[in-house]
């Protein structure tokens, strides 16, 4: 086994052990220990030789900060947290993710938008950049029919932003005017290095953004962003208080690329769904390398990734369907019919044994 390999298995944080200093922390009900295979005194180690004036991490060594943080997300429980609006409608195996306008309608049923791809700054205010169900769809590219997911999981610099930003304004109400068809709640980072109250603190935002979506009527599919067995469970506690949430999403294009995370993570998920005695709709993005696992594990999922869109955005086309997709050059060909093709040859791909 590589040093690498070695040092991904060692961080992990499922082990069976509590570390010694987790006994006497006043979170340890709610974290569930800190249970790293490479073992540890407490998640509190990398904080030992850190500069707190330039961290902001979220770690009890800072007092005051640790506090705001607590009044900032209302505790780390989901007591706060009242029923929340699912989508009724079906959804497909497949829906592609259009990440940034095009000039050509392109007649797709289903679309998915990135969160950072539909909020801008304009007029110093943070808007999303259409005001009507119409415009998103003339803004983006897309037929006046297409149904839109709202892909909330994306890089740190533009969920964090829209942290920072959705308390201002009217930012819940202006996507649920939008005839979103389910908005997919962002997955807040959880590093393995970081003190578990960081943990703590982002799956709880998470959980927030839905809240307040589906506060505004939008409806939510939550994301049960997990490191170790305690956070699974919490999970599970929050999915069996709330027989209403029938969705729920996990990226696989990060932490979940790996392999072997993956399966953990598929074990947990098929195990939750089994406790609870009802099927959950998986949203699995960038999870096509995992489609065969995914017909044989789940009855209910679709795959999101923006594979076909950006293909196409280098005019690239689908050349041959077989166990893997092949690409051709398509250079002069209209972008728009370029998606669309692709798309159409991605969905049969994503369906073959």
């Amino acid at each position: 086994m590589s040093a690498a390999k070695d040092d991904l298995k060692l961080n992990r944080l499922d082990g069976d052990t509590i570390s010694v200093g987790c006994w006497s922390c006043p979170l340890l009900k709610q974290c569930g220990g800190y249970t790293r295979r490479g073992g540890g005194w407490s998640c509190m180690d990398r904080c030992a030789g850190c500069d707190m004036s330039k961290c902001s991490v979220v770690c009890m060594k800072k007092p005051a900060d640790f506090a705001r943080a607590i009044l900032e997300v209302g505790g780390f429980h989901f007591r706060d947290i009242p029923s929340l609006i699912g989508a009724a409608e079906p959804m497909p195996r497949y829906v592609p993710v259009v990440q940034h306008p095009l000039d050509r309608i392109v007649p797709l049923e289903w679309a998915a938008i990135p969160l950072h791809a539909l909020m801008h700054f304009e007029r110093q205010a943070y808007v999303p950049r259409a005001t009507t169900p119409e415009d998103l769809r003339s803004v983006f590219g897309l037929a006046p029919s297409t149904k839109i997911i709202l892909v909330g999981p994306g890089k740190d610099r533009g969920i964090e932003t829209y942290w920072r930003m959705h308390r201002v304004g009217d930012v819940a109400n202006a996507l649920a005017r939008l005839e979103i068809s389910v908005a997919i709640a962002p997955n807040y980072s959880m590093f393995l290095e970081d003190p578990r109250p960081q943990h703590l603190h982002n799956r709880k935002r998470s959980l927030i953004v839905a809240k307040t979506w589906s506060a505004a009527g939008l409806p939510v599919a939550i994301y049960p962003q997990a490191v170790t067995r305690a956070d699974w469970e919490f999970h599970e506690s929050f999915l069996r208080a709330h027989p209403e949430v029938s969705q729920v999403a996990l990226e696989f294009q990060t932490g979940l690329a790996n392999p072997e995370r993956a399966a953990s993570a598929f074990e947990n998920f098929s195990r939750i769904q089994d406790r609870l005695g009802r099927r959950l709709h998986l949203f699995a993005i960038g999870a096509s390398c995992y489609r065969d696992q995914l017909r044989k594990r789940f009855d209910s999922f679709t795959i999101l990734d923006s594979t076909p869109f950006m293909k196409a955005m280098k005019r690239r086309a689908v050349a041959g369907v077989g166990r893997r997709i092949g690409w051709e050059r398509a250079l002069g060909e209209d972008v728009a019919n370029l998606v669309l093709h692709n798309v159409g040859r991605y969905v049969d791909w994503l369906g073959r044994g």
